[in-house]
């Protein structure tokens, strides 16, 4: 007999996500809310666990277990799940799902076996972790019908004690019993320990922190942990079994974050990942944050044109201004590749929707497999501010986040005057009011200076706290320069400096005050996304100051 339960009193057992956001299978959700209710506090479940495995022989192949159970004494239980009923054919060997109304339909291979396998698959990608030592355990797999009850003699491969069926999730302490017997079926005198238990949680990338990007020269104290919603959760595993997915979204729903992650997940597995976007700021800022990882290139549309132009021996622009230099810049690319090949695994691409039509063939010409290699764009098509249309190549999958984690609820509010696509709903705190400022041209500087008083001096924010954003081009702006006892410039170095960027050059990025300034009264179709992208900038304190 196996160890004895070590429950955790009248506490549940820890579930990874804390509500089921898998829809698609109802037996699924079943048996989580079985395991939820049944199992003490010293079992933590995992449901929907996707990896990928690299194969000796080259390649790679996909595995996914529905559930998998861990128990410090105990050890890991890999949980296969299949709804409807179930029938076995001897003399062919094959096995059959049968649906409500009686239907039969063939399955690819036995759940015991399939079972098998992810237990299998799981343990060897386990144990190509660093750190992990091989043999350990105790490991082992089991198969739950919620919707049928199982009968007869089982077969030598179905031992009663790896059949969970609907009378067992039916009841509490028989569900418990019926796990606790899997259990002790491939118990072997080993006990797993609380250290690995966590381990293994940590590997299978269940509990998932990751850093926000709070602004490009802000304070590092200024930067905090994001801690995933259970919708962004749901899209990364989304990503973890699909190939090719497009992620759409407003401002602030973290698409930046989830391609910062999963860039860094695919890379982590040993992928040649390249993680590209519009903004040369944004690309300067996750290069810097994703410095130590290994097999990934962070850079902007443009920097990858010029560097891999450099490294074919092209004839590469030394600094282009204008539309015809940068438009020599883009077209270095498919040449570039001609000469080079093809160098990665998987494509990350943020911003998406500032892409032209014609960037993506080279891009997908980058990947060793280009109709079936790894690709991932993100893009909010309210942010289209240059006018290009999306053009984005076929994907397997598309999703849409909802939620903005960003700004604060009066600054959301604000934003959303100048939103125009789904519903979205605030997931931020309650903040300031925005503050708002109606001025003539020949005023505009005053007011600045009143504002940055009122912010900084008496507010008690740092100056590096507080971005100035304008719709014009840095040369020609009214408040560069001296405003009141601040000093606005695209690089601030001394204590009074406080950053100017243009609208263009902020996307991206985000501060935990902004100042738009400069912008027309009137609010027409291009004002409406400048607007939208420069307040949606600003996490709690937001104003805006417009031109009369």
């Amino acid at each position: 007999m196996g160890a004895t339960a070590t429950g955790g009193g009248d506490a549940m057992a820890r579930m990874i996500p804390e509500t089921i956001w898998f829809e698609r299978s109802l037996a699924e959700r079943k048996v989580f809310e079985a395991l939820r209710d049944a199992l003490p506090g010293a079992y933590t479940v995992l449901h929907h666990v996707p990896w990928v495995q690299r194969q000796l022989q080259g390649g790679a192949r996909d595995g996914e277990a529905d559930f998998v159970v861990i128990h410090p004494d105990r050890g890991l239980l890999v949980l296969e799940v299949k709804g409807g009923g179930i029938r076995h054919e001897a003399a062919s060997g094959r096995w059959f799902s049968v649906d409500r109304d009686g239907r039969e339909h063939p399955l690819p291979a036995s759940p015991f076996e399939q079972a098998m396998e992810n237990k299998h698959n799981l343990r060897r990608w386990l144990e190509d972790r660093p750190g992990w030592r091989s043999r350990w355990g105790p490991f082992g797999h089991a198969v739950c019908f919620p919707d049928a009850v199982t009968g007869g003699e089982p077969l030598p491969h179905t031992p009663q004690e790896v059949l969970i069926d609907a009378r067992d999730i039916a009841d509490r302490e028989r569900m418990q019993l019926r796990v606790e017997k899997a259990f002790d079926l491939w118990a072997d005198g080993r006990r797993l320990g609380p250290e690995r238990v966590q381990r293994a949680i940590t590997a299978l990338a269940h509990d998932v922190q990751i850093r926000q990007p709070l602004g490009l020269l802000v304070e590092e104290t200024d930067r905090e942990i994001l801690k995933l919603s259970e919708r962004q959760y749901g899209v990364l595993l989304t990503l973890g079994r699909l190939r090719r997915v497009a992620v759409s979204g407003p401002a602030g729903a973290g698409k930046t974050l989830i391609a910062a992650e999963k860039a860094r997940r695919l890379a982590s597995e040993g992928k040649r990942t390249l993680l590209t976007c519009f903004n040369r700021p944004l690309a300067d800022f996750l290069r810097g944050s994703l410095a130590r990882v290994a097999d990934l290139d962070v850079w902007s549309y443009h920097q990858l044109c010029w560097r891999l132009g450099m490294e074919a021996h092209l004839q590469v622009p030394t600094q282009p201004h204008g539309d015809r230099e940068w438009q020599a810049v883009e077209a270095l690319l498919p040449s570039a590749v001609d000469r080079l090949g093809a160098r990665y695994d998987a494509l990350v691409v943020d911003e998406a929707q500032d892409f032209k039509p014609e960037w993506w063939l080279p891009l997908l010409m980058l990947l060793h497999e280009l109709d079936q290699g790894i690709f991932y764009v993100f893009y909010d098509a309210n942010q289209d501010i240059y006018g290009r249309p999306e053009g984005l190549p076929q994907v397997d999958h598309e999703t849409h986040l909802f939620e903005n984690f960003r700004n604060a609820r009066p600054v959301f509010d604000h934003v959303m005057r100048f939103y125009r696509g789904p519903e979205v709903r605030c997931a931020g705190p309650d903040g300031p009011p925005i503050l708002r400022r109606e001025v003539r041209p020949g005023e505009l500087r005053r007011e600045l200076g009143r504002i940055l008083h009122q912010v900084v001096n008496e507010g008690g924010l740092s100056p590096s706290d507080v971005v100035v954003l304008t719709p014009r081009a840095l040369e020609a702006s009214a408040v560069r320069g001296r405003v009141g006892a601040f000093h606005l410039t695209p690089t601030p170095q001394a204590h009074g400096d406080v950053k100017l960027s243009t609208i263009h050059r902020f996307k991206g990025l985000d501060a935990m005050a902004v100042i738009v300034c400069e912008v027309d009264g009137e609010v027409g179709r291009d004002s409406r996304a400048l607007l939208y992208v420069a307040c949606s900038r600003a996490r709690s304190f937001l104003a805006v100051l417009t031109t009369r």
